[in-house]
């Protein structure tokens, strides 16, 4: 059985997953704050579940690791995102060091809002560190429900893993299949966009589920790479009309 919250645009909270075996469960991604991650909690308390046993983060952009420290549940990373969340454990969380990481660039505004709105009593606050750490694929039997975990390529973060249930033929992709922004530029590295897109189309899909949107099918899925590809063929066009 599969279960996600709904993300939220409005306060920067992503999708969060649950995929549930006969023996345990697992969560994709922690939320963007303790608060997050304890809305996501309450809910799976109303939800008879087998117990969590596991929390797998996509990538290592904040909102969608932060409130780790919530779960007693053993966090998943591949390794480079084991590398980038270190840089987070280092950091102090009360309001003078936010306010020096955003104007290091180290954090962004909005993080900084989120942070001193969700975690009242921070200032002794320190993330914890994942359990385990993979580099490429990692699969995981719940009981009689598998969960494969792999590192691909990707046009957001260079660190993207994705989570596929085969026999559900749900994959949750985390933000990996969105662009980035370079000095306040929003766009996708092309270079990167067709790797992504075989390695996302290998799994047999059905049912994606993205970050920051509700839930897409096989057919939608399959126009939005169409309509990133042709983008992408234009921009090398020496002509549009080419």
């Amino acid at each position: 059985t599969i279960y996600y919250l709904s993300n939220q645009d409005n306060n920067e909270r992503p999708t969060l997953g649950l995929v549930c075996g006969d023996s345990y469960s697992l969560i994709i991604d922690s939320g963007n704050s303790p608060q997050h991650a304890k809305d996501f909690l309450l809910e799976i308390e109303k939800l008879n579940v087998p117990p969590v046993k596991y929390v797998v983060i996509t990538h290592a952009h904040w909102d969608h690791f932060l409130g780790m420290n919530e779960f007693d549940a053993t966090v998943i990373v591949n390794s480079q995102t084991n590398e980038i969340i270190k840089e987070w454990q280092s950091f102090s969380y009360d309001d003078r060091s936010l306010k020096s990481y955003v104007n290091t660039n180290q954090m962004s505004a909005m993080c900084m809002n989120i942070v001193q709105t969700d975690m009242p009593n921070r200032d002794s606050f320190k993330l914890k560190s994942p359990d385990v750490i993979f580099e490429k694929t990692l699969t995981i039997d719940l009981g009689n429900k598998v969960c494969i975990l792999e590192k691909i390529k990707s046009t957001h973060s260079e660190d993207s893993t994705v989570i596929y249930i085969p026999d559900e033929k749900v994959i949750f992709l985390g933000d990996c299949a969105y662009g980035t922004t370079t000095n306040s530029l929003f766009h996708y590295k092309q270079s990167l966009l067709l790797p992504m897109i075989e390695d996302i189309q290998k799994f047999d899909a059905k049912w994606f589920l993205l970050g920051h949107e509700s839930i897409c099918d096989l057919n939608e899925m399959n126009l939005y790479w169409q309509e990133l590809t042709t983008a992408s063929q234009a921009v090398n066009s020496t002509s549009l009309e080419n």
